[in-house]
């Protein structure tokens, strides 16, 4: 069973052999691994076989995609909300003392027109906006 520091240093060997870590815990880790021989070389292998990634690394592919699946989604909510919003627009009524006053298809089918049209707009782009989504 491990005991308590040797679980300290492996948590602290990766800032360690990135050199990100500062001298106090360098000379920590060093005066620990010079202790324990066996477990030195155990970890000396173990960060050998494993990936060099720095712990300031820049931007990768994965981030910029990431990013651009974050900008696609956003826009994904705003066109669904101009698709809905677009779409009830014709549908607009003014119902007073008990009759139907005003219909947007009825009494405007200019505008009523102009709305679905910016609705079928919106809904193509959002399909759009998915299918480039789901090929990321």
């Amino acid at each position: 069973m491990t005991d308590l520091h040797e679980d300290i240093i492996v948590d602290l060997l990766p800032l360690y052999y990135s050199g990100d870590a500062s001298e106090a815990t360098r000379a920590t880790v060093e005066a620990y691994l010079a202790a324990h021989p066996e477990f030195a070389a155990t970890m000396r292998e173990a960060m050998a076989a494993s990936p060099k990634v720095p712990g300031n690394a820049a931007p990768t592919d994965g981030v910029r995609t990431i990013k651009r699946v974050r900008s696609q989604v956003a826009l994904r909510g705003t066109l669904i909300g101009l698709g809905i919003f677009f779409s009830l627009m014709p549908c607009t009524f003014i119902y007073a003392h008990g009759r139907l006053v005003y219909f947007m298809w009825r009494d405007a089918p200019g505008s009523a027109a102009l709305y679905a049209g910016l609705a079928l707009v919106a809904w193509i782009a959002l399909f759009i906006t998915i299918r480039r989504t789901n090929k990321l």
